[in-house]
Order: structure tokens, then sequence, then C-alpha cells
């Protein structure tokens, strides 16, 4: 269906999984943009879908998420569980991209509204990969669980990079770990 797709690279199936399941689309009928970063606005949207998109009757706790845009409900209801936290200061960032550590930190307590089991993994040492130590101190805890569950792989055999940008190719590899972990 989208010809940015190649069916020979190892996201194939990943994507294949998260458009049939309707929680991701592509950015055009015939594109899915794999390479591209995903925003903090998409990744809060892909949970809302992914919770049936449950009525929201408050308005937005930030500033920078006005009323009536597509991740405005999305954004009340992470914020109301308390998935998404923002930056602090009434700010979300909903246009920014969403890091690596992010993405970790906002799974790891969607995981918990859930009430899924969040112990597994938190031990895991990451300490062997080389950029460990550049994993933000809030991130560490859901960082561990991610890696230690391989919902988040390295993007080297060395590397986490967990301060750079989640494409949506890895987000769709992370989704569908996350759920196909939990049946």
């Amino acid at each position: 269906q989208f010809k940015d797709v190649d069916p020979d690279q190892w996201y194939h199936e990943y994507i294949d999984y998260v458009v049939e399941k309707g929680l991701m689309q592509g950015v055009a009928a015939d594109r899915f943009a794999p390479d591209v970063s995903t925003t903090r606005a998409m990744i809060v949207t892909i949970l809302y879908r992914l919770e049936g998109s449950p009525a929201v009757s408050e308005e937005s706790p930030f500033d920078d998420v006005a009323e009536g845009q597509w991740y405005t409900d999305a954004v009340i209801w992470a914020n109301n569980n308390a998935i998404v936290l923002g930056y602090g200061n009434g700010k979300f960032g909903p246009t920014d991209n969403i890091t690596r550590e992010q993405m970790a930190a906002i799974l790891y307590r969607y995981a918990t509204y859930k009430g899924y089991d969040t112990s597994a993994g938190q031990d895991t040492n990451i300490s062997s990969y080389d950029d460990a130590t550049d994993v933000s101190d809030w991130a560490i805890e859901a960082m561990q669980w991610a890696c230690g569950t391989e919902l988040i792989k390295g993007r080297t055999a060395s590397t986490i990079v967990p301060a750079g940008n989640a494409t949506r190719a890895e987000v769709a590899a992370i989704l569908m770990r996350f759920i196909e972990n939990r049946k």
C-alpha cells in the first residue's frame, strides 16, 4: 500500500501491524514515511486510539494544546490518566519530536495505567550500552523496563540513543512488541 515501505526492510511487518490495527496511518495515501520522526501528539493519539478514543469533557491543562486539534482529546485523556505529564510550566510540546526515552516513559506510564506488570525488566542493566549515561534521570526506570522487556532495542549493538528521535518505523515496532507481549 505504501510506496516508501520496502517489503525487505526490518520494519515491514511492524508497519503492517499498526496500520491493520488502526493505530497508525500513512502520511499520505501511498506514503508511510518510516524514517520520519514521530511527534509527542502522535504517540498520545495512538495510545488514545488503542483505548477506543474515550470521551473527554475537560479542558486542556496545557497552554500549547489548543481546543479542536486532532490530538486535543488524546492529550487531555493521557494527562488525566497520568500517562503524560508535560514539560512543566503548562507545556506539553505536541509538535515536538518524541525521543526514545520519552517514548519509554509514556509507555511505562501507560502500562502502569493498564495495570500491567512493570516490574519485569526494571533491574535490567542498561549500562552495557555505551550511551547509557545519556539516559535522563527521570527516564532510567522506564528505559530499563523498555529494554528489559525488549520493547526498545539498541539502535546499534552498543547504543540505545535515548535522546534520539523515535522514527515512525521504530514506533511501529515498539507498539507491536508492546501489544503482542500483553497477549
